[in-house]
């Protein structure tokens, strides 16, 4: 909310989520004042069916705006850099579905890729997008100037309407019938209107127990906790719980308490990225 509070009214952001998590979509901007519209989806069908379905509404309630799609659940350092790459952006997104490359710092199997094509004023025509590759072409990726795609985009509502009539034209059809398909897939990957910003800013998708426990806080021992912990002869673990967790020996874990039991999931050096 705060990230699209830099360029956007309250009265302008939409929040598109699950019924499950209705309350808490209308709760959190609550609490930094600036209450927003929630859109509740009939259904989770991935991300290409909720970004029409935002796209819909926004274009039948405000007219064809320039819409910028931002996801909750990332880490992004939301300073100057950020803001001028949406500013740069906003003239490639009148008649291009704009994202945004990251530059990577690692051979990441879990990102997808953007290489970078044609100049264009503020960014770069996409040369070709791609999804989570290997770690031999990720390192071919790295070499060859690939961005991360960030998961982020800036695009007018009528145009990206128009471009998934084009490529997706089965999304709108009846909303619990369409296919189960991210935008990336379903558009991005297709559309020869696409163009990448570079964004010079912090970034994670803490996709993975390995990126959080990357960007959380640790002790001196390089524990990060969540919770109440006691760790005897143990470093580098990530503890996420809702109740006292105590380690005696253990290193290189991730230790979640979830709501049905705790798991111990092994990694090394430091938790990796296996999920529970």
């Amino acid at each position: 909310m705060r990230r699209a509070l830099l360029f956007s009214s309250p009265d302008e952001v939409y929040a598109i989520t699950g019924a499950a998590h209705r309350f808490l979509a209308a709760d959190q901007p609550a609490e930094i004042d600036a209450p927003c519209r929630v859109l509740i989806e009939p259904e989770g069908r991935n991300t290409l069916p909720a970004i029409v379905y935002g796209m819909t509404a926004i274009l039948e309630e405000c007219g064809d705006d320039t819409v910028a799609v931002l996801s909750s659940d990332q880490f992004v350092e939301a300073g100057d850099a950020y803001a001028a790459a949406f500013r740069a952006a906003e003239r490639l997104a009148q008649d291009r579905l704009v994202t945004f490359g990251i530059a990577p710092t690692s051979p990441h199997t879990g990102y997808g890729y953007t290489r970078p094509g044609e100049p264009l004023p503020g960014g770069y025509a996409v040369g070709a997008f791609v999804e989570k590759p290997d770690l031999s072409t990720a390192e071919r990726y790295m070499r060859e100037g690939y961005l991360w795609n960030s998961g982020m985009f800036l695009f007018r509502a009528a145009l990206f309407l128009e471009e998934c009539r084009r490529l997706a034209p089965e999304v709108e059809e009846a909303y619990a019938q369409t296919p189960k398909i991210s935008v990336d897939y379903g558009i991005m990957e297709r559309t020869d209107r696409a163009a990448v910003v570079p964004l010079a800013c912090p970034w994670s998708d803490v996709g993975s127990f390995d990126a959080l426990y990357r960007l959380s806080e640790k002790d001196d021992a390089g524990n990060a906790v969540r919770g109440e912990y006691i760790g005897i002869d143990g470093r580098n673990n990530l503890v996420v719980s809702d109740r006292l967790v105590a380690t005696i020996g253990l290193s290189d874990l991730a230790v979640v308490d979830t709501a049905r039991r705790p798991s111990r999931l092994p990694e090394g050096p430091g938790p990796g990225s296996a999920r529970s």
